[in-house]
């Protein structure tokens, strides 16, 4: 099966949170009529003991072998489980490099190391060129609410079409939050002056602006979903990671403006990756 854009590459390991991530990338493929390509990384090198070596062939194995078990319980959809051999990141992201969507669980294990969220899943968020999703157990599983991060950027502007999209498949609701702070002091010539009460109110209200803007021209192409929009007071990512305890699905978009900057996450995305309670997907 060739991977494309209509293809859902999920990464595997065998780890609790992998089998997480399969089942939650197995039931998106079902939604979205895709195909899906199991990956299973072997990172073994000839250079390694040989207990090593035979201790991963062994988790390879059995991990490829629980994989196949799973996908045989997938209806409507091709599936395939894969081995591949190399170092995750750079195997997952070229496993991925035409998929539509590449799914990993918040941390996994392998051979050699325990690696929580920052290691294989956050580079793979930073640096896949499709959406990615982290899949984590939710705080709130019987949640029906889609929560995406807005400011106004064209990659916020995809995340929450991104959100729409999937919300109109599942029924669920979606809340866009554009995050925002107050300025409390502003320069003077004899020092710092407090800001009059006028102008905070003036940028509370371009703020629940913004965020309506937003949602109103997404709804037009989206008449049967609940979308509602809110300005809130407070840091992008903690005020997301505080919502995401009553979320289903936190989306978010990855920012940058020069070709490094693109391949990297903003701080927003970073901090919801390892603050949020809930599934994530970065949107480019």
């Amino acid at each position: 099966m060739s991977t494309d854009k209509n293809t859902v590459v999920i990464a595997y390991d065998g780890s609790a949170d992998a089998d997480l991530a399969l089942e939650w990338g197995l039931h998106t493929a079902e939604l979205t009529h895709r195909d899906v390509r199991v990956v299973v990384v072997a990172q073994t090198a000839d250079t390694q003991p040989v207990q090593l070596r035979d201790y991963e062939e062994h988790r390879v194995h059995s991990a490829a072998a629980a994989a196949r078990d799973v996908v045989k319980t997938a209806t409507g959809i091709d599936a395939e489980v894969v081995v591949e051999r190399g170092w995750a990141v750079p195997t997952l992201l070229q496993a991925a490099e035409d998929a539509g969507l590449l799914v990993a669980g918040s941390r996994g294990h392998n051979a050699f190391e325990t690696r929580w969220l920052g290691s294989v899943s956050q580079h793979l968020a930073g640096h896949a060129g499709c959406p990615v999703a982290v899949v984590r157990r939710a705080h709130n599983p019987r949640s029906h609410r889609i929560v995406v991060g807005v400011d106004g950027s064209p990659a916020s502007e995809n995340a929450l079409r991104y959100a729409a999209d999937r919300a109109a498949l599942t029924g669920e609701s979606v809340l866009a939050v554009h995050a925002y702070q107050l300025p409390m002091f502003s320069g003077t010539a004899t020092g710092l002056a407090i800001l009059p009460i006028d102008v905070d109110t003036e940028i509370v209200d371009d703020a629940e602006r913004l965020a309506a803007e937003l949602v109103a021209g997404i709804a037009e192409d989206h008449p049967g979903v609940e979308l509602r929009s809110t300005a809130v007071i407070g840091r992008a990512g903690r005020v997301l990671a505080r919502l995401s305890d009553d979320a289903s699905l936190v989306v978010v978009g990855s920012r940058g403006r020069t070709p490094w900057q693109e391949m990297l996450l903003g701080s927003v995305s970073q901090e919801v990756l390892y603050r949020a309670e809930c599934p994530i997907i970065v949107v480019r």
